[in-house]
């Protein structure tokens, strides 16, 4: 029996996804991976695309039907396993998926993890999911981190009567698709965001003081207070750049302050997702 945060809903619109494919350039030597295939409507289009097509279907019964579906077919490589748990293909991939929604954030965090070779992805997600990815309204630590590495935006949405069952959000087709000549301080500017935003202080300005120097700050709180901004979600994405910029010159003692702070939050994060789900089991 397959845990229901694996289950989803369905994408039956065959025409859309053909306009969505011809529309994005998937290639025909891609390798694309299909998380949650289900049916396999969307392994079915994609093939037509591409030589190197991967389904990942967890739920033993929709794994059947592929396997009915596709067993003649020698670009589909059919997948029975938990997607966050296997071992991403070693070349550059694409992903074109309508993934579990209640497993969002961890297929994000699978497909853009360092090691990952993503070179583009096409996620269907829950719209409110889509704009903590991108930052909008308001910017988030996620949103920022990935934009180091990642250009994200949403580029499309469907219609909640091509789903089945129907859902009771708006889905949107969130983008992300990987930069060029990443520099090697993308460590430490995951550590350099996480802290700034999960500091205690009631204003952002008093976490950027034990970071800069005096003569930085003088520049920095004059741009905070001339925007207004005084929380870490009131930051653009871009001024978290510039002002990293800044953070970079200064020495081991400023940069000390945040290394391997990130780590630390997705420890302290998991650990309590464990004691919650196991306080669930009872």
């Amino acid at each position: 029996m397959v845990d229901i945060k694996y289950t989803q809903n369905f994408y039956n619109n065959t025409s859309k996804i053909s306009k969505l494919l011809s529309s994005i350039g998937i290639k025909e030597n891609d390798i694309v991976l299909d998380v949650g295939a289900g049916k396999g409507v969307l392994t079915n289009e994609l093939e037509k695309y591409c030589k190197n097509v991967i389904a990942y279907e967890l739920d033993p019964s929709y794994y059947e039907i592929l396997k009915h579906t596709f067993h003649d077919r020698k670009n589909i490589l059919l997948v029975n396993e938990d997607f966050t748990q296997v071992h991403l293909p070693k070349k550059p991939f694409k992903v074109f998926a309508n993934i579990p929604f209640s497993l969002t954030a961890d297929i994000v965090n699978k497909i853009t993890s360092d090691e990952s070779q993503l070179s583009e992805a096409y996620l269907f997600v829950q719209k409110e999911s889509g704009d903590r990815f991108v930052g909008k309204p308001r910017n988030t630590q996620i949103a920022t981190i990935l934009s180091y590495r990642f250009n994200i935006e949403i580029i499309d949405s469907f219609q909640r009567g091509d789903f089945k069952p129907i859902p009771n959000v708006d889905i949107v087709l969130l983008k992300i698709v990987r930069k060029k000549n990443i520099d090697s301080e993308y460590l430490l500017f995951k550590d350099f965001v996480t802290y700034i935003f999960n500091q205690m202080e009631k204003d952002v300005f008093d976490t950027l003081k034990k970071l800069f120097t005096f003569n930085q700050l003088k520049y920095i709180k004059e741009e905070l207070k001339k925007a207004n901004y005084t929380v870490p979600s009131d930051l653009p994405k871009e001024y978290f750049f510039k002002i990293f910029q800044y953070f970079k010159t200064n020495g081991l003692d400023y940069r000390n302050k945040v290394i391997g702070y990130f780590r630390m939050h997705v420890f302290q994060h998991s650990k309590r997702e464990k004691i919650n789900r196991t306080r669930n089991t009872f």
